[in-house]
């Protein structure tokens, strides 16, 4: 009976939960108490996890799935078929992808009743439905006497409440006819009149079309669709129209819907289909793609982004909970000596962080969702045109991100939490504080972990091997968790180094290097955001070397093109209408010497080498970027060469080339009597040879044309016919039919040389006038026209030209080469304002919650007379000294990373699949180093200027 009265023992687990309860009740009203300090870590926490729920609910809303996208493709029809082709399709789900066939595929089974003109009522009894046409024409839009490009959706309105949302009316009427249009919401962004009159003109094969006036009806939304993944809204929508240029479709409305079934047997009239029924249930279709594409990546990347949000928020939030720590020191000192054990002392701090994390992670959400929405809102008010789908706040990967917050704040507090295991009670209770002796084991396992990590982000880089992201990934982990682990080493390391610094700072130097557990976190912190801008930077600088160098020029930047598809001997027209519409700017029509009619008998040029039978006289493949021999010593220029940069003979007038290249009199004289005009082969001579394998021709500065061979300035050259039935330009002529000629050769300084490179005609090797071509019988053909200006074709300027010459040619168009230029600066700019904003913040908060816990020793210094100077240069010289200690570390960090990034980014791969790695990486040292050095600067001068006046010392133990 004994045992009756004795107490129930209670359980580990009900003590281990009792503990939690009492912690987390203590750790509530710590954070009501000290309201400042917890909104810091709310701050830290909470901004984070802010910029990504907003920004994932603004991906979330504008990327359309499958099943948002249907109603603005479909309206409220079961699909849409496509014209008849002479072939049977074997289509996928999309109507524009299609499965091959083992050999040619077999002609299509005649529909029933199909007329050309009609076929409308012939499919409709196919399907058994009743069908609206829908035609998408491209089209020149006039607006006054300023021209663009658009495209006109024309819809047959029988039933427009059938078509919305595809078509829609928001304000004004439905068009009754061609003559009259909507303008949709892109076309008003675009500069189109929401009333009045717009010149029409559509386009064809042969852009000749006549222009019409259409009257502007209303206000409304069209979208153009092909298949399961084009989907572009429309600039105008009318009635249908015809044009050769015109794609057609038939949307189907009927009770039933199209079956995959249905749509093979469609597939044998050579009919495509995009059917509703089929697009909700993919699991129908029994052919699938070759190498089809896998699952969404949308898990991937926000789960790697909360992976990211994880590390960033452990190591901004580690200053405020080392600093909540240590300010509690002495009372887990007291609880400690009252019989607190180690692991109770923990689960204080780790409380705390857990309270903090929950409230951070919704306060910050929360306030994301609600962002993300109002940019959504916001974005609809102030870009119509921009396609969002339904709002779809991601709750499923907010939850997943705020997970990811609580979870860095309860990773953060974990380091000042294990300290508390080797709490020195005596000398806290005594006011004594001084961080516990170095482990030395603990620098060197982060050396080489930091080093595992970056070599590890190396290789990944040079091999690119099947799991290269997530070895990308935990490598740069590794890089930051071994840093982290050396940052107290640095710490002591300067602190004894740092007699030779000034007295302010090396003060500073010796505080942090005594109080190591207080200064890592704010080191961290810095390094944090410093490391990722330094990322970003390389990465971004990588990518714009890359896109840079595979951006191939037109022509010489600066200069103009002039582009059409209608026949190219109206280029001497438009040549007349730009130099009529601007005096100032010269135009150069070029003309290949081959008669492109396939007549026979045309004459030929080529240039003669020494040592070389005229049959060898042929035109080898030429590049202008590898330094190899050429493919034959025998390789020269010709008239039939065009295929090849650098080996052309092409003619131009006269005049024209006098004011483009800049002829002396003395050249003008000799050209106008039959010379030939050549690069000065002095010029390039240092440049490489032309390579035999016909690469590419990407740099024009440094192509070089086939060398003609002269003698005392006079070359000799093959005229010859082509022979009745011979259709083979490189075949050796007989002996009899060659005439040979002796022409004069003038050089053109390759600076304007240069100006004559047209990219897709190539380098011409030497130039002729038009009249020289006509007196030796060639055939001339105009196929280019460029333009230049001596000083500068501007925005102004070519927005005027290009006007005047759609206005002469209804699809040509003016486009002045200006080199690559990145069209994402705003993002950038948003990149860079968030990371950068990171950075202060982290700083400003680790350095206020650092001068918080400094307190004393200002007010020591104050009360042994120190002045408000000396207590201003010791605050500032510490934010300063630990702001740029994080930020020099966290540049270390990011390099490696950086570099493995940008290696990637600008590896080429041949086309026999062999990398080339680039020979060295492009860093942005001014866009790294002006955030890293200013905002310990911002930070010092803020610390420097909230000293203002002389703390009250009541009472310090030490």
């Amino acid at each position: 009976m004994a045992g009756a009265n004795s107490t129930p023992r209670t359980s580990r687990f009900d003590q281990w939960r009792a503990g939690w309860r009492v912690s987390l009740r203590m750790a509530r009203r710590d954070v009501r108490r000290h309201r400042g300090r917890s909104l810091l870590i709310v701050i830290m926490v909470g901004l984070p996890v802010l910029l990504l729920t907003a920004a994932t609910t603004l991906w979330f809303t504008d990327d359309l799935d499958a099943s948002e996208r249907l109603p603005f493709q479909l309206g409220s029809s079961q699909g849409f078929v496509l014209e008849p082709q002479s072939t049977q399709l074997r289509q996928l789900l999309d109507p524009m992808s299609q499965t091959s066939w083992d050999g040619e595929p077999p002609a299509s089974s005649p529909v029933p009743g199909l007329t050309k003109g009609d076929e409308k009522a012939s499919l409709a009894r196919l399907l058994g439905a009743r069908l609206t046409e829908v035609t998408t024409t491209p089209a020149t839009l006039r607006v006054g006497d300023h021209y663009q490009s658009g495209s006109v959706l024309g819809v047959e309105l029988a039933h427009p409440e059938a078509l919305a949302p595809r078509v829609s009316l928001e304000a004004g009427r439905w068009p009754t006819g061609p003559g009259e249009v909507l303008v949709t919401v892109q076309g008003l962004e675009h500069g189109l009149p929401a009333s009045g009159t717009i010149g029409l003109g559509l386009l064809d094969p042969t852009g000749e079309t006549p222009e019409t006036a259409a009257t502007v009806v209303g206000v409304g939304r069209g979208y153009d669709t092909q298949g399961s993944q084009y989907f572009q809204p429309t600039d105008l929508v009318t009635t249908p129209l015809t044009s050769d240029a015109s794609q057609r479709q038939w949307l189907v409305d009927r009770g039933t819907p199209i079956t995959w079934g249905e749509v093979e047997r469609l597939n044998t009239y050579g009919i495509g289909v995009f059917s509703r029924y089929v697009a909700e249930h993919p699991e129908t279709v029994t052919r699938q793609q070759e190498g089809e594409g896998g699952p969404s990546t949308t898990l991937l990347v926000v789960s790697v982004a909360s992976l990211g949000l994880v590390l960033l928020t452990t190591l901004l939030a580690g200053p405020a909970f080392a600093v909540s720590a240590a300010r509690q020191r002495r009372t887990l000192a007291l609880a400690a000596s009252n019989g607190a054990t180690a692991g109770q002392l923990r689960r204080t701090v780790l409380a705390q962080a857990l309270v903090l994390g929950v409230l951070s992670a919704v306060v910050g959400a929360l306030l994301g969702v609600t962002g993300g929405v109002g940019a959504v809102a916001i974005t609809r008010m102030v870009r119509p045109d921009l396609l969002y789908g339904p709002l779809q706040v991601p709750w499923a990967a907010v939850g997943l991100v705020a997970a990811a917050a609580i979870i860095s704040s309860v990773v953060a507090a974990v380091i000042p939490s294990r300290g508390l295991g080797r709490l020195d009670v005596v000398s806290v209770l005594r006011g004594q504080s001084v961080s516990s002796p170095l482990r030395r084991r603990v620098p060197l396992v982060g050396v080489l972990v930091a080093l595992a990590g970056a070599a590890t982000v190396t290789w990944a880089a040079f091999t690119r091997p099947d799991y290269e992201f997530v070895l990308f990934l935990g490598g740069s982990v590794a890089i930051v968790v071994g840093s982290l682990l050396t940052v107290p080493l640095v710490l002591a390391l300067v602190a004894r180094t740092a007699h030779r610094l000034p007295l302010p700072v090396r003060m500073a130097a010796r505080e942090a290097g005594r109080q190591r557990g207080r200064a890592t976190p704010t080191v961290a912190a810095i390094m944090a955001g410093a490391s990722a801008l330094t990322v970003v930077c390389i990465g971004l600088e990588a990518d714009t070397v890359r896109q840079a160098r595979d951006h191939v020029p037109v022509v010489r930047e600066g200069q103009a093109v002039i582009q059409g598809t209608t026949s190219p001997q109206r280029l001497p027209e438009l040549a007349r209408t730009v130099e009529s519409s601007a005096p100032g700017v010269h135009t150069l029509v070029i003309n290949d010497l081959v008669d492109y009619t396939q007549q026979q008998g045309a004459a030929m040029l080529a240039a003669m080498r020494p040592g070389c039978a005229l049959p060898d006289v042929v035109p080898g493949p030429v590049g202008g970027d590898v330094a190899t021999e050429p493919d034959t010593r025998c390789s020269t220029a010709a008239s039939f060469a065009r295929n090849f940069s650098g080996t052309s003979i092409q003619a131009v007038d006269l005049d024209q080339l006098t004011h483009f290249v800049g002829l002396t009199e003395e050249q003008r004289a000799a050209m106008s009597r039959g010379a030939v005009a050549v690069v000065d082969p002095l010029d390039v001579a240092q440049l490489p040879l032309p390579g035999p394998t016909g690469h590419l021709l990407r740099d024009i500065e440094s192509l070089r044309p086939v060398t003609i061979d002269e003698d005392r300035g006079v070359a000799t050259f093959a005229l010859w016919r082509q022979r009745p039935g011979e259709s083979d330009t490189t075949a050796p002529p007989r002996a009899s039919d060659v005439r040979t000629l002796r022409l004069p050769v003038i050089h053109v300084p390759r600076d304007r040389w240069n100006r004559l490179v047209l990219i897709y005609n190539g380098s011409p090797a030497g130039i002729i006038t038009t009249d020289s071509a006509i007196r030796l019988g060639l055939p001339v053909s105009p196929s280019g026209l460029i333009a230049r200006a001596d000083g500068g074709i501007s925005t102004d300027l070519e927005a005027r030209l290009g006007d005047a010459v759609i206005a002469s040619q209804r699809d040509a168009t003016f486009i002045v080469e200006r080199g690559y230029q990145r069209d994402d600066t705003l993002a950038l700019v948003v990149i860079f304002g968030v990371i950068g904003l990171i950075i202060l913040v982290a700083t400003l908060i680790a350095t206020a919650l650092s001068q918080t816990e400094n307190a004393p020793l200002l007010g020591t210094l104050a009360a042994v007379g120190a002045t408000k100077r000396t207590r201003r240069a010791l605050a500032g010289s510490q934010a300063l000294y630990l702001g740029m200690l994080g930020a020099v570390i966290g540049l270390l960090v990011g390099l490696a990373p950086g570099f493995g990034l940008a290696r990637v980014v600008l590896t080429r791969v041949t086309e026999d699949g062999v990398p080339i790695q680039p020979e060295n990486i492009p860093v942005p040292w001014l866009q790294i180093l002006a955030p890293v050095l200013l905002v310990p600067l911002v930070a010092g001068a803020l610390a420097w200027v909230s000293i203002r006046r002389a703390p009250v010392v009541v009472r310090r133990a030490t």
